[in-house]
Formats: C-alpha cells, structure tokens, sequence
C-alpha cells in the first residue's frame, strides 16, 4: 500500500461521511506518531475540505519529560501554522482509580472546554484491538466489548471523531517514514507494568503469529457488540417506558431479574452520559442487588431505594430518579 495516498483517501471519505467539511476540528496532539501523523493527513486534506484546523495538547505533568512533549507540538504548530492550545492539568494521584483512567478522565474533561465543532483523536485498528482485548479480560459487558466508536458527542456543538480506526500502526508508521515526519517517544509506551502496554507488546505479538488478520476480526466483534447493545438499549426503553425523561418503575415489576439489570443499567447511563461515576459503571452483582431493591415489593413502611457512596436511586411514584448525596 502507498500509504501516502491511501490515508488521505480515507481520511477525506471518514470526514465527508462525519459532515466536517467547513467545520471547525481541532487535532487532540500528544506529539506521539499516531497523533502527529493524525495532523499531517488533515492538514493535507483541509483545502480540499474547507476545514478551520487547530490542536490541542494536554500537558499532564506525569512525566518528567511532559515540557518537552508540550514544546515539541508548540515547535510542531508553528511550522504547520496551526493554532494550538496547551492545557496544564494537575491529576490528582490520591483519589481512586489508576493512573491512567484519572489522567484519561482529566483529558476528556479538558477536552469538553474547547472551541470547536469536532474533536479529532488518533487512535488506529491496533488501539482498537488493545482496548476490546482489555475490556474483555476484565470481564466487561457489551458495551465495554465494543471499544471505541467512530464518533460520539461529548456536548452540544462537539462530536468527537476518530478517523484512523480503521488504519493500522502499520500504515501509520509507513505515512510517517515517508513523509519525512518528527514525532516524540512516550518512554511509559514501553512499560508493560500498564495493562494496554503489555497486551501490546506480550500478548498481541504472540496472537499475529497464528491470526494475522486478527485485527479486522476483534474490529468486527467490536461492531457486532455495539450492535447487539444498542439493541438492548432499545429493549431498555420499550421496559422502561422511556419518554426521554421519565423510567416507569411499576412496568419493570413483573419482568425477569435479567431484564430490570438491563433496563436499569441503561437508565444509568441515559443520566449521565459518557460520566464514569460508581453509578455509570456499576457492576452487573451491584446492578442486580440495585434491582432487587428497586422492583421487588418492599416491606410496609420501607421506601424503594438503591445506590452507593455518591448517589442514590428512589422511585417515587413509581418513576426513577437518580439525586447525587
């Protein structure tokens, strides 16, 4: 493949399909390949497109070499004469989760503030790979089988798009070499203490050998778990009697244990959308007992209500609704 010409080609389709042409799209830029190579391809598509390009990099203080990565995409952009914004963030280690979903949390976060109708990210089939792989072995539901999709709307006025997910690293590097692109080394890429890390450089190697195309496999997978979610998200609104507003409670009594953990899960995540509090990512044992508490008869004098540290779940009048402590 002349990946010179081919990534363009598909870029340029991804974006007509997406409706960015004369739109505002900022490139997420790390300074890693992937993301440099991300801006090169829209930078050789934009006349053609009509795009307002800009980037944005997230300087996360957790390396020791985070100034220089803010730097080099500073150097980057001024080259390119593309507008960049540098967002310093201070993730906060002592609270829960690891380091990585704070920092990606954090990320995301700044993300939501900028001034753009499309944010372009640059993870590839490999990434995509690595991230159906991890939810699995962490025994996800459907939806985390899914992995990433093509574009999600993280606000009003900004979708969030990812045009290489169907490129791999592969072709990226090729782009890259030649192009005669520069770009920085993550030292943490190479640390396999990180779970993606070592499905990346222990596990997958081993899986290319017997299965060379696993690639496009885990891709459909992926596609068929989104689909079959989305299918129960809809089975979620038919139990539930969802109007956009209000969840039935009463309509959920008499159906299986299965269908209120369904029914409720999807509730939960119709609150808050693309939020990863203890409430959006539930377990299916807390979901179940949150159900049972929300949908068996209760005892006289003993209030239908279900929840966790930070919120609770009551159904009053027989409607759900979900109040933060």
């Amino acid at each position: 493949m002349n990946s010179s010409i081919a990534l363009p080609a598909a870029v340029e389709n991804f974006l007509l399909r997406v409706d960015a042409p004369g739109r505002r799209v900022c490139v997420g830029l790390s300074g890693g390949i992937d993301s440099v190579v991300l801006l090169e391809l829209l930078i050789q598509v934009s006349a053609a497109l009509d795009l307002k390009l800009s980037a944005f990099h997230v300087h996360h203080g957790l390396s020791p070499n985070a100034d220089q990565w803010a730097a080099f995409s500073e150097s980057l952009c001024a080259a390119k004469r593309i507008p960049l914004t540098i967002a310093k963030l201070n993730v906060d280690r002592s609270q829960p989760g690891g380091v990585e979903a704070l920092a990606r949390d954090a990320r995301y976060a700044a993300f939501s503030s900028m001034d753009a109708e499309f944010l372009a990210l640059a993870q590839h089939a490999d990434d995509q790979a690595e991230t159906v792989i991890h939810q699995m072995l962490r025994g996800t539901g459907l939806k985390g089988m899914a992995g990433m999709g093509a574009t999600r709307l993280l606000r009003d006025g900004l979708r969030l798009i990812r045009p290489l997910l169907d490129i791999s690293r592969a072709d990226i590097e090729t782009f890259a070499g030649e192009n005669g692109l520069k770009w920085i080394e993550d030292e943490s890429n190479a640390d396999t203490a990180y779970t993606r890390n070592f499905i990346r450089h222990a596990l997958l190697p081993t899986v290319a050998d017997r299965f060379p195309h696993y690639r496009e496999s885990i891709a459909r997978t992926a596609r068929h778990a989104a689909e079959a979610d989305e299918m129960m998200s809809a089975l979620a609104a038919i139990d539930l009697k969802w109007d956009g507003q209000n969840a039935h409670a009463d309509a959920l009594d008499a159906l299986p244990l299965t269908r209120q953990v369904n029914a409720l899960y999807h509730w939960l995540q119709w609150q808050q959308p693309g939020v990863e509090s203890q409430a959006a990512v539930a377990s299916k044992a807390q979901l179940e007992q949150w159900a049972r508490q929300l949908f068996r008869p209760m005892p006289t004098g003993r209030p239908h209500q279900a929840g966790g540290h930070d919120f609770i779940i009551f159904r009053r009048k027989n409607l759900l609704r979900l109040e933060r402590k």
